[in-house]
C-alpha cells in the first residue's frame, strides 16, 4: 500500500439533501480529512518519538518491555502501544460492529518472538536491493495462561544476542479484500484498511540498511541529518589560552608581541579548532562558508615570528570572539532537531526505539523528535545559522584602521552576542544583524553598541551611550588608540572619566623608562588579562615604548600609589654580621655537649635593639630585645634571625642573610638613610654595640666597616612601602646550610662530592677548580643552548663576561663564584647521568644528586655565581636585557664579597696562582669546646 502522504486529496464535493452519494465522493471525503490531519502532524507538530516508548530487558534476557508513548511517523499516522478490550470492550465491539484497542496500559511485556516472513504492508523499506524482505522477528505480547503459542513461536530466552538486536514499531497497512459475506454481516462492502502496530527486531546490519547508512543508498535522510551524537561526542572544549604578562615578558615592544602570538600562532589549537569547526558546520550543509571561513582564518593567523604585525592583541581578541562563537555552535549543535519541510519518505511507517539493551543516555538507532518550526521556540535552527554568519562575518570583517580612542560600554560576563561589537571589525549591517541573534529576531540589531557608529540606530542613546544610565553594562572597551600620541590619549581618557564619571584608573608605562614601576606592579597584582578595555571599579594600564602604543591589560580593581606605581628604587647593601659565625656554631651546639657545672648555658640568641630610625622616624621608642631559641638557631642559624627581624618589625628594614656571602644584606629605598644599633647580649651586657646604618657599620661608636655608598634624604618614613618591600622580596626557605637540621646530610655530602673524583663519569673533570682554564675540562650544554655556543663552562663564562664588557667598558673584573669554585657544581653530563640511572642508590652521582636535592631543593643544573667587581656607579638597568638572557643559567652580582673562593674569568699570562683569589684561607673544624666564647667582632 502506498503512503498516505506521497499523494494528497486537495478537494472534496459538499452534499445537499436527498443525494446519492457514490463511493468517490464519501472516500473523497474521507481521504481529504485524514490527508489534512497527516499533514497538521508532520509539519505542525514534527515527527518522530514524542515521548514514552522505552525499551527495558530483564537480566535473563526472557522479558523484553515496552512503555506505552507516542510517536509521528513522517506519513502523518500516531503511533501508540494497544491491546485486545477487555469482556466489555470486546462486547462492545461486537455491538458497533467495529474493532476497537485499548491504549490505556503502562507498558506491554514481550516474552516470545517469531519469524517475521510476510509483510501485508509490502513495505519497500524493509527491503534490501534485490526486493527481498530483510531478516526480521517479530515480538509477541505475554499471552493469558493456557493460550497455545503460535505457530513458530519461541520463547525469548532463545533468540541468540538479543540484547544487541534493535527494536523498531512497524505500522503495517493494507487494504483487505472485500466479500460478500463475514461473521457480521452478509452484504456487499468495500475493502477494508487494516493497520497492525508490530514490534519487530532486526540486526543492527539490517537497521544500518533500513535507515541506508550501508550498503543501500540513503533511506531515512531525517534519521541521518540528526544522528550527530557521535561527532558531537568528539567536540572538545576548546578555550584561548591565557596571556600572563610578567616583568621579564614585558620588558621590550617584541617580547609583549610574542607573548600574544605564541597564543595564536599555535598550531595545534588551530588545527583543533578548525577540525571541529569542520565536524559542526558539514552536516548540516555548511561546506561552502566553511571552506571561506578556512581561507580567512590562515590569512590573519598565519604569522612570522620574526615579524609579528602591531595588532597582534587584536588578532588574539579576534580568536577569543571565534571560540566563543564555537561555543555556542558547539551546545546548539546537539540541540537542532527541527525540520520545516521534513522529508515524508524518512521512516512513513515505522519508528526505531533503540538497541534491546542500552545504557547509554543517549540512545543509538532511536528515532528523536523533530519538532516542525511552530514549536521550535528556541528557534534552534535559526540562531545556529546566525551563528554561521557571524563566524564568517567577523573573519571577513576584521580589519584595524581607526586612529582615534574612543570608549565604548560593555559587558565583561556573558554570550559574545550581549557585548558591544568591537572596533577591529567593519560594522556592517550583515555583520550587525548576525552579531547578537536575540536583537535581530526582533529586527533591532542595529541598536548594538559598537566604536563603529554608522551603521547603528540613528538614537543618540545608540551612538553616544555613556552620556546615559547603563547599569547593566559593566565594562568600558577602551579602543582605537595604537596610532594616537600618548598625550592625547592621556587627555582623552581624563577628561572623559570626568565628564562622564566613569569609574576606572589607567597608567600608561613605558617598558624601558618605568621598568622599575613595571616590576613592582607585577609583583604586587596578578590579575593582568587583555581584554581590550577595563571592568568598572578596574584599572587600566596601557603599555608603550617610547611614543608608540603597545598593548593593554586590564587589572582587577584599583591601584593606589603605594601598590607601586610612581615609587622610587630599591637597593640592597651587604654587611657583616655583628656575631662570628663561628659564634654561632659554638653557641647553639652547646645544647648537645655536656652542661658546665660553674656557670648555666644560655638557652636562647638574644639582640637587643637601641635604636631604629627610617629618615629620622623613630620604629621604637624603647630598647627591644629579640630572643630566639638556640634550638632554632641550631636548625636554621641566622636565617631564623633575619626573619625574626623581619616579623618583629613589618615596616623597617627587609633583612636577610646571604649563605654564599657569608653576609648581611639589608634592603630599603634607595634614598631613605636609616640608624639601626644593636647589641648581642646572649652571654654579657657588655659586649660592642653595632650600629649600622646607608653609609657603613659603626662599633661602638667607631667605623667599622664602610660599604661607601652614598645617599640621599627622601623626607620620612613610608610604612606602607616597606610593606610593600617585605611582601616582596621576604626571603623564603632559607635552611639549607652547612650547620643546621641536615648536619648528617651535610657530612655525607663532603664524602660524595670527593668521590665524584673517582667515578668514572666525572674523575676528568676538576671537582675544585684551582684556575680559569679548569673550567675548561667541564662539558655544558643546556635546555636554551643554540647551535655555535660553547660547549664548555669556560666558553660560557668567557662569553657571558666579553658580553658585560661590551655593555660597559668600565668594568675589567668579573670572577665566578658559588657552586662552581666550592665543587657543588653539576653539569649536564651529571644531570643526564642522572636522570637515566635514577633508580641506582648505588651510584655515587645519584647520591650525590639525590642529596642536593634534598638540603639545597635544587635538581637542575648549577648555576654561575658571576660577580662584577667595580667601585664605579653602574646603572644596573643596562644590563637587564643581557641579564635576561641567561637567566636560567647564571645569577649576576654588582659585589664581590671578602670571604669565599673566587676564580677570575678571562685567560691571561698570570700564573695559576695568582689567577685564583682565595680570600678566607681559613677551614670550620669540627668544634670540640663545650662553652661558647663571648662575641666580639666579627669575621
Amino acid at each position: 500500500m502506498a503512503t498516505k502522504l506521497t499523494t494528497i486529496t486537495g478537494q472534496y464535493h459538499s452534499y445537499v439533501a436527498d443525494q446519492v452519494l457514490t463511493h468517490y465522493q464519501l472516500n473523497e471525503t474521507i481521504d481529504y480529512f485524514d490527508d489534512q490531519n497527516r499533514l497538521n502532524r508532520v509539519f505542525l507538530i514534527g515527527t518522530g518519538i514524542i515521548c514514552g516508548l522505552q525499551v527495558s530487558t530483564n537480566p535473563g534476557y526472557s522479558t523484553v518491555s515496552i512503555t506505552q508513548g507516542n510517536g509521528i511517523t513522517t506519513d502523518g499516522d500516531l503511533i501508540k502501544l494497544s491491546t485486545k478490550p477487555n469482556v466489555a470492550g470486546q462486547a462492545l465491539a461486537a455491538a458497533i460492529k467495529q474493532k476497537l484497542s485499548l491504549i490505556d496500559l503502562q507498558k506491554i511485556d514481550y516474552k516470545s518472538y517469531k519469524v517475521f516472513d510476510t509483510d501485508k504492508g509490502n513495505y519497500a523499506h524493509f527491503k534490501n536491493t534485490g526486493n527481498v524482505l530483510l531478516p526480521m522477528w517479530e515480538l509477541l505480547p505475554e499471552k493469558a495462561p493456557g493460550t497455545a503459542p503460535e505457530t513458530g513461536e519461541l520463547p525469548l530466552t532463545s533468540f541468540v544476542n538479543l540484547k544487541n538486536h534493535v527494536i523498531l514499531l512497524y505500522l503495517e497497512s493494507y487494504t483487505k479484500d472485500a466479500s460478500l459475506c463475514d461473521e457480521v454481516d452478509c452484504s456487499n462492502k468495500g475493502g477494508e484498511e487494516i493497520f497492525n502496530l508490530r514490534v519487530l527486531v532486526v540486526s543492527q546490519t539490517n537497521a544500518n540498511t533500513i535507515i541506508g547508512k550501508s550498503p543501500s543508498p540513503e533511506r531515512d535522510s531525517l534519521y541521518n541529518k540528526y544522528d550527530v551524537f557521535q561527532k558531537y561526542s568528539t567536540l572538545e572544549e576548546l578555550g584561548v589560552k591565557k596571556v600572563i604578562p610578567t616583568f621579564n615578558s614585558t620588558s621590550t615592544a617584541n617580547k609583549i608581541k610574542q607573548l600574544f602570538n605564541t597564543v595564536v600562532n599555535d598550531v595545534s589549537f588551530k588545527s583543533d579548532l578548525l577540525a571541529n569547526l569542520a565536524t559542526i558546520l558539514i552536516p548540516f550543509g555548511y561546506t561552502t562558508q566553511l571552506a571561506g571561513i578556512n581561507t580567512r582564518f590562515n590569512t590573519l593567523f598565519t604569522i612570522d615570528p620574526n615579524n609579528i604585525p602591531a595588532d597582534i592583541h587584536y588578532r588574539y581578541d579576534l580568536l577569543k570572539d571565534i571560540v566563543s562563537t564555537y561555543k555556542e555552535l558547539k551546545d546548539l549543535f546537539i540541540q537542532i532537531k527541527s525540520e520545516c519541510n521534513p522529508p515524508i519518505g524518512s521512516f512513513p511507517k515505522h519508528l526505531f526505539l533503540g538497541f534491546v539493551e542500552d545504557n547509554n543516555r543517549f540512545k543509538d538507532y532511536r528515532h528523536q523528535f523533530y519538532k516542525a518550526s511552530a514549536l521550535d521556540q528556541n528557534k534552534a535552527f535559526s540562531n545556529f545559522d546566525s551563528l554561521v554568519r557571524r563566524l564568517k562575518g567577523i573573519l571577513d570583517n576584521y580589519q584595524v584602521t581607526a586612529n582615534m580612542i574612543k570608549i565604548t560600554p560593555s559587558k565583561a560576563m556573558g554570550k559574545l552576542g550581549t557585548k558591544s561589537v568591537p572596533y577591529y571589525y567593519n560594522v556592517d549591517d550583515n555583520l550587525l544583524h548576525a552579531w547578537d541573534f536575540e536583537k535581530s529576531n526582533i529586527y533591532i540589531h542595529k541598536t548594538n553598541f559598537s566604536y563603529h557608529t554608522t551603521n547603528l540606530a540613528d538614537d543618540d542613546y545608540i551612538k553616544t551611550p555613556l552620556s546615559y544610565c547603563i547599569d547593566d553594562y559593566d565594562f568600558y572597551r577602551v579602543e582605537g588608540y595604537l596610532n594616537d600620541s600618548v598625550d592625547d590619549v592621556k587627555t582623552f581618557l581624563n577628561t572623559k572619566k570626568i565628564e562622564y564619571g566613569l569609574d576606572f584608573d589607567f597608567y600608561i608605562l613605558d617598558v624601558v623608562e618605568n621598568a622599575a614601576d613595571l616590576k613592582i606592579l607585577f609583583n604586587t597584582n596578578y590579575s593582568f588579562e587583555h581584554k581590550a578595555g577595563v571592568k568598572k571599579g578596574g584599572t587600566l594600564l596601557l603599555l608603550k615604548s617610547g611614543t608608540t602604543f603597545i598593548t593593554d591589560f586590564s587589572i582587577e580593581g584599583k591601584i593606589s600609589p603605594d601598590n607601586g606605581l610612581g615609587c622610587c628604587t630599591i637597593k640592597g647593601c651587604s654587611y657583616p654580621w655583628i656575631s662570628t659565625l663561628r659564634y654561632i656554631n659554638n653557641l647553639s651546639r652547646s645544647l648537645r655537649g655536656t652542661q658546665s657545672e660553674r656557670i648555666d648555658m644560655p638557652t636562647h640568641y638574644k639582640l637587643s635593639i637601641k635604636k631604629y630610625a627610617i629618615n629620622g622616624v623613630n620604629l621604637i621608642t624603647d630598647k627591644v630585645t629579640i630572643s630566639i631559641p638556640l634550638d632554632q638557631i641550631l636548625a636554621r642559624r641566622l636565617h631564623v634571625v633575619m626573619e625574626t627581624l623581619n616579623t618583629r618589625f613589618p615596616t623597617g628594614l627587609l633583612f636577610d642573610f646571604i649563605e654564599e656571602e657569608k653576609k648581611l644584606r639589608i634592603m630599603r629605598l634607595e634614598k631613605d638613610v636609616f640608624e639601626f644599633e644593636v647589641q648581642d647580649i646572649t652571654l654579657s651586657i657588655r659586649t660592642p654595640i653595632y650600629t649600622f646604618t646607608e653609609n657603613g657599620v659603626l662599633k661602638n661608636g667607631k667605623v667599622f666597616s664602610s660599604n661607601k655608598i652614598t645617599c640621599s634624604i627622601f623626607n620620612s618614613h613610608k610604612a606602607d612601602i616597606y610593606k610593600k618591600i617585605h611582601a616582596n622580596y621576604d626571603p623564603i626557605n632559607k635552611d639549607d646550610d652547612n650547620f643546621g637540621r641536615f648536619k648528617e646530610d651535610w657530612e655525607k655530602w663532603g664524602d660524595l662530592r670527593n668521590l665524584l673524583q673517582k667515578h668514572n663519569l666525572t674523575q676528568e673533570y676538576p671537582r675544585y677548580p684551582k684556575v680559569f682554564s679548569d673550567f675548561e675540562n667541564i662539558p655544558m650544554i643546556y635546555d636554551n643552548y643554540r647551535e655555535g655556543d660553547p660547549r664548555d663552562v669556560a666558553g660560557h663564562l668567557l662569553q657571558i663576561a666579553n658580553q658585560i664588557r661590551e655593555t660597559d667598558n668600565r668594568i675589567i673584573n668579573i670572577y665566578i663564584g658559588g657552586d662552581w669554585t666550592s665543587g657543588n657544581w653539576v653539569n649536564t653530563t651529571m644531570q643526564n647521568y642522572y636522570l637515566d640511572n635514577i633508580d641506582n642508590t648505588n651510584d655515587d652521582v645519584v647520591l650525590f644528586m639525590n642529596l642536593r636535592k634534598k638540603i639545597h631543593n635544587e635538581s637542575k643544573l648549577s648555576k654561575f655565581m658571576i660577580h662584577i667587581d667595580t667601585k664605579r656607579d653602574v646603572n644596573p638597568s643596562r644590563f637587564e636585557t643581557l641579564f635576561a638572557m641567561y637567566a636560567k643559567i647564571a645569577e649576576f652580582y654588582f659585589y664581590k664579597p671578602t670571604e669565599g673562593y673566587f676564580i677570575k674569568i678571562g685567560r691571561d699570562r698570570q700564573s695559576k696562582r695568582e689567577n685564583r683569589v682565595p680570600v678566607d684561607k681559613k677551614v670550620i673544624k669540627p668544634i670540640t669546646n663545650k662553652n661558647p666564647t663571648k662575641p666580639d667582632e666579627p669575621k
